[in-house]
């Protein structure tokens, strides 16, 4: 093996293999058709949501279908991170245009048919979370309607009905600050879900129930909807109808996410296994029309669900749950459906493991085998002795409490570094905060480990996957219990001797930026940070971000501005004098959840005290970046401005200007 510096090393990965399309989102459905649809961003195509098709009965790869001509562009900014972007049933598929805002129609059944439009263009009104019903009258849909100049309390958000015939829109429930979930059973029933400021959906939300039906002048008409949860503190997420008509949710009323069942006849909830597990069958909902659990489309008893990232079957009248057998040991995004040729039931999912990229496949569940690899993944395939396998680590931290991590090794099967010498860590904080990391293949984490890297990727206190407690570490203590573990968690590595001490390096977006910048302000513990989109002065981000998280620093911090002092302390911004190592800022200028203004003032706070800081802006781009030419730019510059900190080589970049920072190769 050659010996080379460690993070210069040459690798099978290049940045162009990092923009191959986005995994399937949305993935729908439709029995009538016997084919798979789902939503992905296309970095080559400006970075697109291009809508795709394949029926279950193909054997070949090349019938995957594009659907959307050029100009279209399937995207929901509700809540401005979406999902839920369109639905199909029966033939017919209803989309969002982020384009021009509208909602479009598709007929399915038809090979190269035009989209039609069904609501007008309007840039003050978005919509998602589409539910068609099955007589095809109406499609409801979460809606949410902004205003020139607004504030984000001015943001209107309702569920509605939009008449397929003429494209009218009706409301069907307002006042709640937070819709989703608007779910149609085939016997004239009505779920949804709603929440109220400040909780944010893993906090609290409410689930109503009730009837609907058509009037004689074809309005949709909702009866005697009313909250079951009522006075319950819980988060449920996910309502949906089973085949007999069944309501199943998931609720953390035990502290975890588990699986329950309504009751008709007590108005009670039922838990579908013999008790609640310590385990979470659902997570945090940032975007729309998630979907972690899914029930048979050929057993009312019968649900397929996620068992710690395995797919397994829950079997509602035995109370058990066994897992399928497969190669693939995580799955994501669960739908079912019968295959009308063998009448078995069929769960379509987004499934990979640690070594071992995203496919969209459809699994057969009686065969216990895959029945298609709808979509293979486009990543680059890895020879095993090029792949780093994430190791969960349990680390000691702040208050005698535990926090955890997925930890990657170097790994290059031509390269090794210099004897004596350890790793650089690029410790990783996730965005949200309320969200998590597994060790699902990334191409993006083997990107690194394949140049050299250690890679630590931290689900700090108030990451979700272990319980409500876990989560709720985050209330009051963002910017100090994740700073802490992603601290410990880089000193514990150290310690180990995996990684060494004097390279270390915290990379983060968004939430996770913020993490990153508190981290570099408030503590001394790396060496350099990379920030994307992050957040530098907290103060700013209560008053300027969009209505869905305009009062999630409730929870996190305090309410503003009665707990300012607190804001203002913890905004790193306010304590750039104690940053003693070089930053690099990346940023879309477009950016509506933490807009630019975040960057550029702590950018220019840094250039004024003489601390090395370069920034990076790019037009058009929003929250993450979709474009393949920017994905590929950010890339190769962390790699530059990490050899620029850490004295290792980095050829074929053209690097930007570092402010104070004179020493550049």
């Amino acid at each position: 093996m050659a010996t080379k510096a460690y993070g210069s090393w040459p690798s099978p990965l290049s940045t162009e293999d990092l923009t191959a399309a986005k995994s399937a989102r949305d993935i729908s459905i439709d029995s009538q058709t016997q084919s798979v649809y789902w939503n992905q961003v296309v970095p080559a195509e400006e970075g697109r949501g291009q809508l795709f098709k394949r029926t279950l009965a193909s054997t070949d790869l090349n019938d995957v279908k594009p659907l959307l001509p050029l100009g279209y562009d399937c995207r929901s900014r509700v809540h401005e991170y979406g999902g839920g972007s369109f639905s199909v049933e029966k033939g017919l598929l209803v989309f969002v245009n982020d384009t021009d805002k509208a909602v479009y129609t598709l007929d399915i059944g038809k090979d190269d048919q035009e989209p039609v439009r069904l609501t007008s263009p309007n840039t003050f009104l978005r919509y998602a979370d589409f539910c068609i019903d099955p007589s095809h009258q109406f499609v409801l849909a979460v809606q949410e309607e902004h205003f020139e100049n607004e504030e984000p309390k001015d943001v209107v958000n309702r569920l509605v009905a939009i008449q397929l015939s003429s494209g009218n829109v009706k409301v069907v429930a307002e006042g709640a600050d937070f819709y989703t979930s608007p779910r149609l059973d085939s016997s004239g029933h009505f779920a949804f879900v709603s929440w109220m400021h400040p909780n944010m959906p893993w906090d609290f939300t409410q689930l109503s129930y009730g009837a609907y039906h058509y009037s004689e002048t074809d309005s949709f008409v909702v009866d005697g909807v009313k909250v079951i949860n009522d006075g319950v503190d819980e988060s449920i997420v996910q309502p949906q109808f089973g085949i007999d008509d069944t309501l199943y949710f998931v609720s953390d009323r035990s502290g975890f996410w588990n699986l329950y069942l309504f009751d008709q006849t007590t108005g009670s909830f039922v838990l579908l296994l013999k008790e609640a597990l310590e385990q979470e069958f659902a997570g945090s909902a940032w975007g729309l029309n998630m979907s972690w659990y899914q029930p048979f489309k050929s057993d009312a008893s019968k649900l397929a669900c996620l068992n710690k990232g395995m797919l397994a079957v829950i079997d509602t009248k035995a109370k058990t749950m066994t897992n399928v057998q497969s190669d693939y040991t995580i799955f994501a995004t669960v739908t079912t459906v019968i295959d009308c040729n063998t009448g078995h039931e069929l769960v379509v999912a987004n499934a990979c493991s640690k070594t071992r990229a995203t496919d969209l496949i459809a699994y057969d569940i009686q065969n216990q085998a895959i029945h298609q690899v709808t979509q293979p993944s486009k990543d680059r395939v890895l020879d095993p002795s090029y792949i780093s396998e994430g190791e969960e680590i349990a680390f000691p931290t702040t208050n005698n409490l535990t926090a955890y991590c997925y930890f990657y090794a170097p790994k290059n099967a031509d390269i090794q570094g210099p004897a004596g010498q350890l790793p650089p860590l690029r410790v990783m904080s996730h965005g949200g905060p309320t969200s998590s990391v597994d060790n699902a293949y990334s191409s993006t984490i083997q990107y690194w480990t394949t140049r050299g890297f250690a890679v630590a990727d931290v689900n700090y206190g108030g990451s979700d996957g272990y319980g409500r407690a876990y989560r709720n570490r985050l209330q009051k203590q963002w910017g100090v219990v994740d700073v802490d573990d992603c601290c410990n968690a880089a000193l514990y590595l150290a310690d180990q001797g995996l990684v060494d001490k004097e390279k270390l390096a915290i990379e983060g977006g968004s939430a996770g930026g913020y993490t990153t910048l508190a981290a570099l302000a408030f503590r001394n513990v790396f060496k350099a940070g990379i920030c994307l989109y992050g957040i530098s002065d907290i103060t700013l981000l209560v008053r300027e971000t969009h209505k869905f998280e305009s009062k999630y620093c409730d929870r996190l911090i305090g309410e503003y501005p009665a707990d300012k002092d607190v804001y203002e302390q913890r905004s790193p911004i306010n304590s750039a004098d104690n940053l003693q190592c070089p930053v690099i800022f990346f940023q879309g200028e477009d950016d509506k959840v933490v807009p630019p203004s975040q960057a550029e003032v702590m950018v220019n706070t840094m250039r004024n005290k003489g601390l090395p800081v370069a920034y990076v802006l790019y037009p058009g781009e929003g929250h993450g970046f979709r474009r393949a030419e920017n994905i590929t730019r950010t890339l190769e510059l962390e790699q530059w401005f990490l050899g620029q900190i850490f004295g290792f080589e980095v050829d074929g970049v053209q690097g930007v200007p570092i402010d104070n920072f004179p020493s550049q190769q």
